[in-house]
């Protein structure tokens, strides 16, 4: 791997933010936000980001609507997803599938089950 990746963790939850921050930093470049709607003004902004990691449930700008706005952009459309959910809701996973995520994983979750899944999508989108 040539440059360390970028990873967006998006959740409303503290402890999860911690967590995936505090397992997943050691191979990326980790940056985290509270909502979709932070989120989305930080990709606007320019930041780049190769892979995001989105909470289903949040404040403001669900993780639903964000992956609907980032796949219909020109610019953000590309970027792989894995949505996180407390949610064990098979609607909610195949709407979220259907929308564009590449993986959907429920809460509490194993941080090296997100590692492997994140680099398995990342070895068909830019293999290492």
């Amino acid at each position: 791997m040539n440059k360390q990746l970028t990873l967006l963790i998006i959740d409303d939850e503290q402890s999860t933010r911690i967590v995936l921050e505090h397992f997943l930093k050691k191979d990326f470049n980790v940056v985290v936000k509270g909502d979709g709607m932070e989120a989305l003004s930080l990709l606007e902004e320019g930041f780049d980001v190769d892979f995001i990691i989105a909470d289903l449930n949040m404040p403001n700008l669900s993780g639903k609507e964000f992956l609907k706005i980032l796949r219909a952009s020109n610019l953000f459309g590309q970027i792989p997803v894995i949505i996180l959910s407390g949610t064990d809701e098979s609607k909610e996973r195949i709407d979220c599938l259907n929308i564009g995520a590449d993986d959907f994983m429920l809460k509490p979750f194993n941080p090296m089950e997100v590692q492997a899944k994140i680099r398995a999508i990342m070895r068909r989108v830019q293999p290492f």
